[in-house]
């Protein structure tokens, strides 16, 4: 068991990306004694053995145990946030078989839609011929006005007048 302590304190000090001078000032030691300990020339005493354990975040098994023990707990862990997650994976299946190709097309003509619908109503930025924004030279975007702030309603309520005007008299023609 404890022929594997250094090379497991090495292992878990890379999984959290902590160098050997980082995790030794985390735990209030000299880099070379984080050295010696992962080379398996030094062991820790009790107190910098409950600090590593503290630091790296790690159980008896992932401190001591072989390649094999290592492994086998974290597929007991990993099998262990399945089952707790059981419920939550059901759902997202049960959603993916429902939530099918058909869906997805009629969420995307809606989503174009409500964006059409939404240009009409928003300014926009004026672009150039390659499409890109128009800048003044402070950097600042140039709009133009929104559609809807551009109509001419005058000129449109003049036409359903006249369009009326013509409904109502149609028999005459």
């Amino acid at each position: 068991m404890i022929e594997n302590f250094g090379g497991n304190i090495a292992r878990l000090r890379k999984e959290q990306h902590l160098s050997q001078e980082e995790l030794a000032d985390r735990i209030g030691l000299q880099k070379q004694t984080i050295s010696n300990i992962e080379r398996g020339i030094r062991y820790p005493t009790f107190e910098t053995l409950e600090k590593l354990r503290k630091v790296l975040n790690a159980g008896p098994i992932e401190l001591f145990g072989t390649e094999e023990e290592v492994a086998l707990e974290e597929t007991t862990k990993v099998l262990e946030r399945i089952d707790e997650n059981e419920d939550k994976i059901e759902r997202m299946v049960r959603f993916s078989k429902a939530f099918n190709e058909q869906y997805v097309h009629e969420i995307n003509e809606v989503y174009e839609k409500a964006e059409a619908i939404q240009r009409l109503f928003t300014k926009q930025p004026k672009l150039d011929e390659e499409g890109f924004p128009i800048t003044t030279k402070d950097d600042e975007i140039i709009w133009e006005p929104a559609f809807f702030d551009t109509l001419p309603f005058d000129q449109l309520d003049e036409v359903i007048n006249k369009i009326d005007y013509i409904k109502r008299n149609q028999e005459l023609l």
